[in-house]
């Protein structure tokens, strides 16, 4: 593999994150994150902060309001009400948080699984989740009751296992979305497993919906659990629960009903107090963040391959490469037999306008050719193996560490929930096995190596923190990050203005040279392949129509299609007169049609 010649070491660390900024906590929140507090607390050192046993009784203070004695007066028994809720919150409490963690953590798993992986992992939860959804709860709850009578812990375990696919259908949802991703296709061509994006990359994103979710059902789950203990199916007197204490309560609502004030009042602040939190902290890990829907995907072949002795070959070789979307039940083939050649140190530019198929060759070479799409037919030859047919797992040896990708998009490919310096040592552990002191030190030098000025401010910063061109030179770092061999790029300097694709343009000629690397470069622009590129291939309506040297396709170019392209470059316009376009069609490959085009003149 080719090494990379990186600029003069630094032995200075990243530097200690600060904390991202959250929203300013609103009042309602201090309020109920102040009594969980309080109530856990309770709970917890109840043997110490109650001021009477817990069964302790006075029988010449019986059904007693409240008083200097008894802050919140007395039972049936002459019990301390006060004493008793405390104590009582702790099987409660208990049973909410087993319910709690198993609806979260069971629905959360089995959402982001179903959401990523699709197919039919996606088909087996969803029928797993409309059979339980189709369960009468509240039934289920009674069967396991009347076998564990009085074990409210075994109940409340079942409820969190039957309620989890209110939480499965949630996170789905959002996993499905996400997938699609840019910065989780980035992830996927360095070479990362699924578990680890889906863990790493998708879950940070789906924290807020899943703190919601989890909040409101652990109120419901609050509001259930009194049910059955007033029922009598739940804790059993004399130990005290909130639910069996309403029940004492509701049987003395005519001698008196006070009572039931603080022990009902206790369930609903808890439950709204929940409620509350839950919203903030919504508000908190998700305020900030955008999404952008993308439509890559992943969908790869399942032919085996050969794999011959590395060295034989030119680096990369595609054959007869055709890619087809699966719409409405039938494939609608959008790439056709595409061939062409690159050897080791040279650059290739594929150009053609929008919707061309340029991208989707690409993904093609990647094995992430996008949602509903598959290669029907030809090769994709690294250094002799066939990339169409390997394996994932296979791929993931390949990616990020021998083949890299920089996206169009540099500001969506990089995850905003990670600082850079994070993001770059996460690669590096990965494609290079690099931890600790000498990932800090190896971020430095990637960054460096790109010529970022402050190398050490861009690990502190977020994505949303980096200009344009700045988070183009950051992707560049990541794809450089495993030493890669070939390095993809789909249109890096669209986006960017004139002074920093120049800046751009010229870090990849010295990049090329250091490291003796090969590029394929996608994009628009003849100032691009003329400053950068050996070979050109043009491509026109899915297929290839001219294959060239650079020089060659400037001076004598072939096709029809190639010498309208150039025509209508807007570079050519004189000041004051219309812009050169493209009108009619032209001849390709497969067709025979005679060509109609021409080149006209439109107003600026």
């Amino acid at each position: 593999m080719t090494g990379i010649v990186t600029a003069k070491p630094t032995t200075a660390p990243v530097a200690r994150s600060t904390r991202r900024r959250r929203p300013a906590m609103r009042t309602l929140t201090v309020v109920g994150i102040a009594w969980l507090a309080v109530v856990v607390i309770g709970a917890v050192f109840a043997s110490v902060l109650a001021p009477y046993g817990m069964n302790e009784q006075d029988l010449t203070a019986v059904l007693q309001g409240p008083s200097a004695a008894h802050w919140l007066g007395t039972d049936t028994l002459g019990r301390d009400v006060l004493t008793r809720l405390m104590y009582g919150a702790q099987p409660t409490l208990i049973a909410v948080a087993i319910a709690v963690v198993v609806y979260t953590v069971w629905g959360s798993a089995l959402g982001l699984l179903a959401g990523y992986l699709s197919g039919w992992t996606d088909r087996a939860v969803g029928v797993y989740s409309s059979i339980l959804l189709a369960m009468p709860h509240i039934i289920i709850l009674f069967v396991f009751l009347s076998v564990y009578r009085g074990n409210v812990f075994v109940a409340m375990l079942v409820f969190g296992f039957i309620a989890s696919p209110v939480m499965v259908l949630v996170v789905r949802g959002s996993a499905l979305a996400l997938r699609n991703e840019l910065f989780v296709d980035a992830a996927k061509v360095s070479g990362l497993s699924p578990l680890y994006i889906i863990f790493r990359h998708i879950l940070p994103r789906t924290t807020g919906m899943i703190v919601v979710q989890a909040t409101v059902f652990g109120a419901n789950a609050i509001v259930l659990e009194s049910a059955l203990s007033f029922l009598g199916f739940g804790t059993q007197q004399p130990q005290p629960s909130w639910g069996n204490m309403v029940s004492e309560a509701a049987t003395q609502l005519s001698l008196n009903a006070w009572m039931l004030y603080p022990t009902g009042g206790v369930i609903a602040l808890t439950a709204l107090s929940l409620g509350i939190i839950g919203d903030s902290l919504r508000d908190s890990v998700s305020g900030g963040w955008t999404q952008s829907a993308l439509t890559k995907g992943r969908s790869h072949p399942a032919a085996g391959a050969a794999t011959p002795e590395p060295g034989e070959h030119p680096l990369l070789v595609v054959e007869g490469l055709s890619v087809a979307y699966r719409t409405a039940g039938r494939l609608t083939p959008v790439v056709h037999d595409v061939s062409f050649e690159l050897q080791k140190g040279e650059t290739l530019g594929i150009v053609g306008e929008s919707g061309s198929g340029k991208t989707t060759v690409a993904f093609g070479i990647l094995g992430v050719p996008g949602d509903n799409a598959q290669i029907t037919a030809g090769r994709v030859l690294f250094e002799g193996v066939d990339l169409t047919g390997l394996s994932d797992r296979q791929l993931s040896t390949y990616r990020g560490r021998r083949i890299a990708y920089v996206a169009q998009e540099p500001m969506v490919a990089l995850d905003p929930n990670y600082r850079i310096g994070s993001l770059l040592k996460e690669t590096l552990r990965i494609n290079d096995g690099v931890t600790g002191k000498a990932a800090d030190t190896r971020v430095i030098e990637l960054l460096q190596q790109v010529e970022l000025v402050d190398p050490v401010r861009v690990a502190r910063c977020y994505p949303h923190e980096l200009s344009g061109g700045m988070a183009q030179r950051v992707s560049i770092a990541f794809a450089l990050a495993g030493r890669p061999e070939l390095l993809v790029m789909d249109e890096p300097t669209t986006a960017l203005d004139v002074t920093v694709q120049a800046g751009i343009l010229a870090l990849l000629h010295r990049l090329r040279e250091e490291t003796g690397m090969s590029i394929v470069i996608i994009t628009h622009d003849f100032g691009v392949v003329s400053d950068l590129c050996d070979h050109v291939v043009v491509m026109y309506r899915g297929e290839v129509v001219e294959k060239n040297t650079a020089e060659a396709l400037y001076r004598t170019p072939q096709h029809p299609y190639t010498r309208a392209l150039l025509a209508s470059n807007p570079h050519h316009a004189r000041a004051g007169e219309d812009l050169p376009v493209i009108t009619g069609t032209f001849e390709t490959p497969r067709t025979a049609t005679v060509p109609t085009w021409e080149t006209k003149k439109v107003k600026s």
